[in-house]
């Protein structure tokens, strides 16, 4: 899988472990392209490496195609269920489920949690059971839509680092330009349409699209625009720490 493309809402869309967000106004079409992504929505208009999606043996997009929505609907009552529910369904031997699940648990730091109730965690911790009972998959394509708001930053970067190192494309839907640092690529949408598919540095450098469209810049991205007009630094930071350092020195 190198990339996907849906000629309708005009979406190009690299994979091969890259990082993409998609952002834009409220009912612009970032929840609708995830739903046709994961069949909610039947489509002919996708197309994964220039073949329609709907050509994929089912089998084969449930193993490598997965879309984590926002709502509160889980399988089971506890977290080691959860964990297991989806990799059961998919077919997987007891002995592989116990071993995922022991893996992705401590990878995330979980083990104690396992046993508990979900309805008793909170909210950030009801989150990553849904998220990790998906990602423990380890699909080719992991999509989340508007699910990092509920997370800590250090959670979020924990996913990230995990998909990176599986060579998992991640892509998630966003309202909050803040979180576009996190990727490499981003699609602004508009009116069920991508208006423009980039790399991040590109959409946020010069006389960006994004404020015309009532989103703010990410903050770290504003600060540097207003400091180069008073000659305080000559380029755009994406990194509150370098910046920090630069203005100290």
């Amino acid at each position: 899988m190198n990339s996907i493309e849906d000629k309708e809402m005009n979406i190009t869309l690299k994979l091969n472990g890259i990082i993409t967000s998609i952002i834009g106004p409220t009912n612009s079409g970032k929840t609708t392209f995830l739903k046709k992504l994961c069949h909610r929505i039947k489509n002919a208009s996708i197309t994964i490496d220039e073949v329609c999606i709907s050509e994929y043996d089912i089998t084969f997009l449930k193993n490598n195609i997965v879309v984590v929505f926002d709502d509160n609907f889980y399988h089971c009552d506890y977290v080691a269920e959860e964990l297991y529910y989806y990799l059961r369904q998919l077919g997987y031997r007891i002995d592989e489920i116990t071993k995922k699940i022991e893996v992705i648990s401590k990878v995330f730091k979980i083990e104690d949690m396992l046993d508990m109730r979900i309805d008793m965690l909170s909210v950030e911790y009801r989150i990553l059971v849904k998220i990790l009972s998906y990602l423990i998959i380890k699909p080719k394509i992991f999509a989340l839509d508007n699910l990092f708001g509920y997370l800590s930053e250090k959670r979020i970067q924990e996913i990230i680092k995990y998909c990176r190192n599986n060579q998992i494309s991640l892509i998630f839907a966003t309202s909050k330009s803040d979180e576009l640092l996190l990727s490499d690529e981003v699609i602004i949408m508009h009116n069920y349409k991508a208006i423009l598919c980039a790399d991040v540095k590109s959409v946020l450098n010069g006389n960006t699209i994004l404020p015309y469209m009532g989103i703010k810049l990410p903050f770290i991205v504003d600060l540097s625009h207003n400091l180069i007009l008073y000659e305080l630094v000559d380029k755009i930071y994406y990194d509150k720490r370098k910046l920090v350092d630069k203005l100290w020195k």
